[in-house]
């Protein structure tokens, strides 16, 4: 899965990531400028949590095209002009084909670039990711009756295979819940637990937020060990992750239990989960300014309903996870996690 996605020369990130309606995936940015607005709310709310800073880093973590942190900025600088000015924007990204979509999408801003957080370090503010955790490559293992092995690839007759050996490094046999059932599989991902972990050294103070599909150990083991990894190219499902490696995108749903585990670990405090539909129905993702009056106002009114409808849906985009840690910074009182009731999800 490594080598699949991020081998300089042939990986997938590398060379050919294509994101958006005429690739081989959509991310909620690709609906429109409304999940960055929504996001530049809860980034002014944690501006004002961490006592609005005279500077401030705003980071995004695998940034795809790079229209999120635009939308983001541009939304911020429109409705909270206060904090935007002193607002220091920053990507971590490790693909330079991305790169060069990012500085496209974000021509005329003051942007750094680095493929590893701790090289912005000291980050004072937020660092955020949307659908970056699920990217990282992930260990495969299976409960048998000779006790967990891991999946590993190799080659029959010219072609991708499974094969079963003993995990490595062997202590991964210990990270298989006694709930998986014999025969069924189970997702570890220690280069993900690893990151986030390594981000309690690039920050002194402030948030992290995660915006991602999967869900904690209990709701994960509901799958009956039937495992997530999984490949997409041009919005399609593909059966057979090891078809074509280095042309499709490969993806595991994320484990939130581990995710925490790993951030708390290195010192965050966390903060708040939600659905991602209840985190921007909070953030007032459906406000709007004014009531459409011209046929053209009306239709433009439509599809950006329309798309907000899609980042909502609770079968897809409204069902990933919104999570968020802090170091060294208020850990009430966020918006972003608080219902229409005005209660908090903890």
């Amino acid at each position: 899965m490594d080598a699949a996605l991020y081998d300089p020369d042939h990986g997938y990130y590398s060379t050919r990531a294509s994101i958006g309606f005429e690739g081989d995936y959509l991310t909620a940015p690709d609906l429109g400028p409304h999940l960055g607005r929504a996001l530049s709310r809860a980034m002014a709310d944690f501006w004002q949590q961490l006592g609005k800073p005279h500077s401030w880093d705003l980071v995004e973590a695998g940034a795809g095209r790079g229209t999120l942190l635009r939308d983001v900025l541009a939304s911020l600088e429109r409705e909270r002009p206060d904090a935007a000015r002193g607002v220091r924007p920053a990507i971590v990204e490790v693909s330079q084909h991305l790169r060069a979509q990012q500085s496209s999408a974000l021509d005329g801003r003051d942007i750094r670039w680095a493929s590893d957080p701790r090289a912005l370090g000291p980050i004072a503010g937020v660092l955020y990711a949307n659908e970056i955790l699920d990217a990282f490559p992930v260990h495969v293992l299976v409960r048998t009756t000779d006790g967990a092995r891991e999946v590993f690839v190799s080659v029959h007759e010219d072609r991708l295979v499974e094969t079963l050996r003993p995990p490595n490094p062997p202590e991964l046999r210990y990270r298989v819940p006694e709930a998986v059932p014999m025969g069924g599989r189970w997702e570890v991902s220690p280069r993900a637990e690893g990151w986030v972990a390594g981000l309690a050294a690039a920050m002194t103070r402030g948030y992290v937020l995660f915006i991602d599909y999967g869900g904690d150990e209990p709701e994960l083991l509901t799958r009956f060990g039937s495992g997530t990894v999984r490949g997409f190219a041009r919005h399609r499902l593909i059966a057979d992750p090891f078809t074509e490696p280095g042309e499709h995108d490969l993806t595991a749903s994320v484990n939130f239990t581990a995710v925490r585990r790993a951030a708390e670990g290195a010192g965050f405090t966390f903060a708040g989960r939600t659905s991602q539909r209840e985190a921007l129905l909070a953030l007032g993702i459906r406000d709007v300014a004014s009531r459409p009056t011209t046929p053209i106002d009306r239709l433009r009114d439509l599809g950006r309903r329309s798309a907000i409808d899609t980042l909502l849906d609770p079968t897809g985009f409204g069902a990933f996870q919104v999570v968020c840690f802090a170091k060294d910074a208020p850990e009430e009182g966020l918006r972003l996690f608080a219902t229409r009731q005005g209660s908090v999800q903890r």
